[in-house]
């Protein structure tokens, strides 16, 4: 197996065994929203049992960035993301907006995107959602800065 397959797969496999964690909503707030959080980062861990016989791993995982996040229409694997129905950027912030026919939001889910990583950690949305806002802050090379904040009514 090559060593970048190997370390996908041990991602892939370290997210199989806490997809709870990933994008836990908050109780709603007194307006009705209801505030999603993406871990900030993902563990790269590499897989050296999984190698072929000879190869070594070298240097130390690491801990990958959140990028952005977006939206599917059912479970990620396989599936490209939904385009937002707006995109606004101020200054060094960004904003994007999907919509949601009534009844869509039970099979939409929210993936949280890494950079560098190939898996996604990804969950369903709550039920009754009609609107879901990303606000990223970027860098003045059009990087995430800090952490992003996902609001959905």
């Amino acid at each position: 197996m090559k060593p970048l397959l190997a370390a996908c797969l041990a991602i892939a496999l370290a997210l199989c065994r806490c997809p709870a964690r990933a994008a836990a909503p908050s109780s709603p707030e007194a307006g009705g929203g209801t505030e999603l959080h993406c871990p900030a980062t993902l563990a790269q861990a590499p897989v050296a049992d999984s190698l072929p016989a000879g190869w070594v791993v070298h240097g130390e995982p690491g801990r990958l960035p959140l990028q952005r996040a977006a939206f599917y229409d059912g479970d990620p694997v396989g599936l490209g993301t939904l385009a937002p129905d707006t995109t606004r950027r101020n200054g060094l912030v960004e904003t994007s907006t999907w919509s949601f026919a009534p009844g869509d939001s039970a099979h939409v889910w929210l993936g949280c995107l890494y950079r560098g990583a190939a898996a996604v950690v990804a969950r369903p949305l709550p039920d009754g959602l009609r609107q879901c806002t990303t606000v990223l802050r970027l860098t003045p090379l059009g990087d995430p800065s800090e952490a992003l904040s996902v609001r959905c009514q």
